[in-house]
């Protein structure tokens, strides 16, 4: 499956952002919880397959209405997420997807194989965290 450039990354709160104005690693901690039954745990992305997906990421509500993603966006590259997906250490155990949603075409996720020891879960976090392209704050 042919994928876009890059994918959008929603950033909940400031408490993501860090002195620096990067993403901290811990925007993209998996948390055991959202495991399927395929043993993958996921993680909610946005495929940028145009330039409608931006807004449409930014104005994402929950279910009470409120913002979902108030801090804004992370972008990141498909082709560092591929290369991380490849590193030696950490093929087979993460991984990317296209899972569209009745009313978002553009929904994905980041995989993370269930069980893998903390650390390593981490250091996988710290790769996608300086896979960021650009940060998109709001307004």
């Amino acid at each position: 499956m042919a994928f876009p450039d890059s994918c959008l990354k929603g950033i909940p709160n400031d408490d993501y952002i860090v002195e620096d104005g990067s993403v901290g690693t811990h925007l993209f901690y998996f948390d055991e919880k959202h495991t399927r039954d395929d043993g993958w745990i996921e993680q909610s992305i946005n495929w940028e397959d145009d330039d409608t997906v931006l807004e449409l990421t930014l104005n994402q509500k929950k279910e009470s209405g409120e913002l979902q993603f108030r801090a804004g966006v992370a972008k990141i590259s498909q082709i560092e997420l591929n290369r991380l997906s490849t590193q030696p250490t950490v093929s087979g155990i993460f991984s990317y997807e296209r899972r569209t949603l009745e009313n978002n075409p553009y929904h994905g996720n980041l995989l993370l194989r269930s069980g893998t020891p903390k650390p390593t879960m981490k250091k996988i976090a710290a790769g996608i965290a300086l896979a960021i392209s650009e940060v998109i704050r709001r307004g």
